[in-house]
């Protein structure tokens, strides 16, 4: 083991080493390269457009990234995307009035229309002078490129010019000799002027190309060529640095004095420089970057980057519009955050990933703030002065495992001289001298290996122990003890307590336990209240890490796993916050708030504040300054200086959550592209929207499904940027899309929809604004309200027609019945009445006795043909339809047979519509039915009464026929009649009835009213 003071030595040397690399921000560094899809590892080139795009110049062509997609330009034909030059050679410049990417390819000059993708090529024809070498644009968005037509003249007549875009084409301002090189730089400064660097030295220019001034700023020999080219930068103070080539270095041109100063001795030549919105000044050259702070404080970032990913040389710097630098390599892009850390840290190592392990927190009187370091079994303490060290313990024995695997929680006594904690005893330690004094006798209420739950209440007692039996409240004034709960008591045996939170109301504990929920006790030995995951309104995981009670007795959770839950003070209310709510993580092992009652919240993956009133979350992590993103349970503490302490796995992050809580507003979404499969054109469609804006989303019936893609373009750790969306016309809440920047819809139902989108980066800091678009989905032809209208149209007018075409064909029917009819009536019934009486005039004349007897059996048929005649008429006849018609001929019948047979008759009805219309066949066969039923009394009754009655039934109609005779069955009888009657009555799907007793009867039952 280290002596004492070696270990104080190395904790301290520690620290500040610590707090050095700190102030370089080694974590606000991400990356891009082809493990991350980025298409060709060498950049060379960057610009962003006005959408927030970036844009990426390779040797391969040039490359559009939105955050999650890569768009590449190359000179591929069989890719939509054409150009006919891929290797880019110099810088972009992006022109936002006209929305064009102006690029070098293999040295030849290209304008790329980003509403179309069309590119125009600038050549001889726009008086381009050769091969362009250099493009800059200027404040006043004019277009400068330097040419040189080396490749074009003979040697020693070749020139370079600089050439300024005039109306479509390129005059030239100025030309110099070539020399043998082809070095150029064209920069402007912070007043608009041009800067021509060239071999034979760096010239000065207004904005309409009038010469200033030349320089000589450096002067090498270049392979036996006298050089004079040398790079230079200005800043927004157009202090003018320049990076000579045999000197290395950086320094500043006083061009007043016509003097010079070294600003920073390296051997290291730069070639590039880019300041920040925040006046820090970025140096690259070959592999190294600096970042020059406005108080001229250099820090060193080439060993930060080259610890993320290989590469040899840095080709371009850029600072996007969220002021985000853009670190371009032959091996991929880095993405450095602009801005200092947020955060300190204490007792961090430098120990990549798990270092000092810290736990429990407290403050002694003087405001020193100690801290278990579980790693190394070690309370270190920090003075309110800065003096860092570790508390000796005597004896030392307690230095080792009785602190490292139980003791978690600390509780000062009132003197705040001595703590108390629970380790495998309870130990009182003295902060002065290090003294501890164990009380052995709890040894069988505490574990051996922990952690072991201690709570100092407001009386000062002392309430410790891991199960219900051995939970024990300890007075440290007098040193004496009771359990809460008796051995007669009836309380469940619960093990493995958590954590303990006394409640506002006086003599009541929160217990939070690993498997079993959260109880709330009194410290008399009763229970009051219980929340477990199986119970209505329950909480998410049984597993409690942490509580944090409100005033007006609500409760915050803090689970494993389960993310934070709120219990409303009536318990009838559990709301659940995940990682889907904005949580950096779903296990919470710290709590703290603040005077707004709003919380701080510390996680396995990060820290985070939570807006109460506004539901929502601002995270943080490694690369804000937090010692590591992984915290401790047990570990989080608010000092009396108003500073937060959280411990995690290496070390101690502290802050004042005031100059921590400087929120920023994320970038505004922006809407990239609609895709979709349509069904009846059996392809594939996809809208870009940076092209092609649309006011609203249209999508075909015949579209199986269509896809939104979003972005927000910021773009660092921007795989931890979160959104929600939400369908209104569709949707009743908010949808947790993760990092996921797009959403698919699959056959939706016609109508009217808005799509809605909002987002937060990765520190949890909401969108600027809600981005939102219509979405209109086409009914199919079939289903529209003037298709159908047309159908219901149609269908009415073959209905109309098919129901006049039978009632024309009804009234034809009708009038040919009446035509027969008449025909019939008039025509053969006045003949066959005529041949009647001619054969009964021929009977009365004739003396034969034979003669007279066949005119006699001729008169009586011609009589019969003429009766059954008058019947079929009668049954055809369209103007015979009613029931009156048919009540009236049933009687002129009865009449006609009944009253020369001295057989008297009579009718009944019941309130039938006698006006109602009779089916022709039904009213037939019930007229014959009728006539034979007649027939047979005459001829087999002596009777001398009948009587008829027809009445309506709720399921038919009972046509009865009753004599008052005895009826005489004749044998050997030939008649068909009842066999007649019986077919009728089927014919019309009723069912007749015969009854022989006391006469003749008949009753026919129709299955419908007449």
């Amino acid at each position: 083991m280290k002596p004492f003071k070696e270990v104080v030595i190395v904790l301290i040397l520690l620290y500040f080493a610590t707090d050095r690399v700190f102030g370089q921000s080694p974590s606000q560094i991400d990356v891009l390269t082809t493990e991350q899809g980025l298409p060709f590892r060498e950049v060379k080139s960057i610009a962003q457009d006005a959408n927030g795009l970036m844009w990426f110049g390779t040797s391969q062509g040039i490359i559009r990234y939105d955050g999650y997609q890569f768009k590449s330009y190359n000179s591929d034909k069989s890719n939509p995307y054409y150009i006919e030059e891929e290797l880019i050679t110099g810088e972009f410049v992006f022109d936002s009035t006209k929305q064009n990417l102006w690029f070098m390819a293999n040295d030849r000059l290209f304008s790329l229309e980003l509403a179309t993708d069309k590119v125009v090529e600038y050549s001889v024809n726009n008086n381009i002078k050769g091969k362009v070498l250099r493009l800059l644009k200027t404040t006043d968005n004019t277009i400068w490129v330097v040419t040189d037509d080396y490749w074009l003249t003979q040697n020693g007549h070749s020139k370079q010019y600089l050439q300024k875009y005039v109306n479509g084409r390129f005059e030239v301002i100025a030309s110099i000799s070539r020399k043998d090189r082809g070095f150029s730089q064209l920069i402007t400064d912070a007043q608009g002027h041009i800067w021509w660097s060239t071999p034979s030295g760096t010239y000065q220019y207004n904005s309409q190309g009038n010469l200033l001034e030349t320089y000589i700023l450096d002067s090498y020999n270049w392979f036996g060529v006298q050089m004079h080219f040398t790079l230079s930068f200005f800043d927004s103070e157009n202090t003018h640095y320049y990076f000579p080539h045999e000197k290395g270095g950086i320094h500043i041109l006083n061009k007043e004095q016509q003097t010079s100063q070294r600003l920073f001795a390296s051997q290291t030549e730069f070639f590039y420089a880019k300041e920040d919105n925040q006046h820090h000044i970025w140096f690259a050259g070959g592999q190294a970057l600096y970042r020059m702070n406005p108080q001229g404080k250099f820090i060193d970032y080439t060993q930060q980057l080259q610890q993320h990913f290989d590469y040899s040389r840095i080709n371009d710097l850029f600072v996007d519009a969220n002021d985000l630098l853009w670190v371009a390599t032959d091996n991929g892009l880095f993405k450095i955050r602009l801005g200092e850390h947020l955060f300190s840290t204490l007792f961090k190592s430098e120990t990549a990933g798990w270092g000092n392990s810290m736990r429990g927190f407290f403050e002694d009187a003087q405001g020193t703030v100690y801290g278990l370091c579980e790693s190394s079994n070690k309370i270190v303490y920090k003075t309110r002065s800065g003096i860092i060290d570790t508390l000796r313990l005597n004896p030392t024995r307690y230095n080792h495992s009785e602190l490292q695997y139980a003791a978690n929680f600390f509780a000062l006594d009132e003197t705040k001289e001595h703590v108390f904690t629970a380790a495998i005893d309870l130990l009182k330690i003295n902060l002065k001298t290090g003294k501890v004094k164990s009380y052995k006798q709890f040894k069988p209420n505490l574990k051996v290996y922990g952690p072991n739950p201690l709570l100092k209440l407001r009386d000062g007692r002392l309430l410790f122990g891991y199960t219900f039996s051995r939970l024990t409240l300890f007075d440290p004034k007098t040193e004496t003890s009771k359990t809460i709960f008796n051995e007669d008591d009836d309380f469940p045996e619960i093990t493995d307590m958590r954590y303990f939170k006394e409640s506002h109301q006086d003599n009541q504990v929160w217990i939070g336990t690993q498997n079993d929920g959260l109880f709330k006790i009194s410290t008399e030995g009763t229970f009051i209240k219980t929340y477990q995951t199986g119970l209505d309104s329950g909480i998410t995981k049984n597993y409690i890490l942490v509580l944090e009670e409100n005033e007006d007795g609500s409760l915050w959770v803090g689970t494993y796993g389960g993310g934070l839950n709120y219990i409303s003070a009536d318990g009838q209310t559990v709301k659940n916050y995940t990682t889907a709510h904005g949580l950096p993580n779903n296990t919470i092992v710290g709590i703290l708030p603040d005077e707004k009652n709003n919380l701080w919240i510390s996680t396995y993956n990060g820290l985070s504040y939570f807006d109460v009133k506004n539901q929502s979350f601002q995270n943080f992590y490694t690369e804000d300054g937090l010692s590591h993103n992984e915290f401790n349970y047990a570990s989080f503490f608010k000092g009396s200086n108003g500073k937060y302490y959280f411990g995690g796995m290496n070390g101690v992050t502290f802050f004042e959550a005031n100059k921590v809580l400087t929120k920023t507003t994320s970038p505004a979404l922006k809407f990239l592209s609609v895709s979709g499969y349509n069904n009846k054109l059996k392809n594939s469609f996809s809208v870009d929207l940076n092209q092609t804006p649309m006011d609203v989303i249209t999508v075909s019936p015949y579209d199986q499904y269509f896809q939104v893609n979003w972005t927000m373009p910021n773009y660092f750790k921007n795989q931890k940027n979160t959104y929600f969306t939400k369908l209104e016309g569709y949707d009743e809440k908010w949808f947790f899309q993760g990092n996921s920047a797009s959403i698919r819809y699959n056959q939706l139902p016609p109508g009217e929809y808005t799509l809605k989108v909002k987002g937060t980066d990765s520190r949890g800091n909401a969108s600027s604004s809600i981005l939102a678009i219509p979405v209109q989905v086409k009914q199919i032809f079939y289903k529209k309200w003037w298709f159908i209208g047309l159908l219901i149209i149609l269908s009415l007018a073959l209905v109309y027609a098919f129901f006049q075409y039978r009632l024309n064909h009804a009234l034809a029917i009708e009038r040919l019945r009446t035509k027969i009819s008449s025909d019939l009536h008039d025509d053969v019934g006045s003949m066959l009445t005529g041949l009647a009486m001619q054969t009964e005039m021929l009977e009365m004349q004739t003396n034969n006795t034979i003669d007279k007897t066949k005119l006699h059996q001729l008169t009586t048929i011609s009589r019969n043909t003429i009766s059954h005649m008058r019947d079929l008429v009668w049954s055809i006849d369209s103007r015979k339809d009613t029931l009156a018609d048919l009540l009236e001929r049933m009687q002129e019948l009865a009449e006609e047979l009944l009253l020369p047979a001295n057989i008297t008759y009579t009718f009944s009805t019941d309130d039938s519509n006698l006006q109602k219309k009779v089916n022709i066949n039904c009213r037939r066969n019930i007229f014959l039915i009728y006539k034979e039923a007649l027939t047979n009394i005459i001829k087999h009754s002596n009777a001398k009464n009948v009587k008829v009655h027809i009445a309506n039934t709720h399921n038919g109609c009972v046509f009865r026929i009753k004599d008052d005779g005895s009826f005489t069955i004749v044998q050997n009888s030939t008649g068909m009649g009842l066999a007649n009657m019986e077919m009728r009555a089927k014919s019309i799907n009723a069912r007749l009835e015969f009854n022989t007793k006391n006469g003749f009867g008949i009753t026919l039952h129709l299955p419908h009213s007449i």
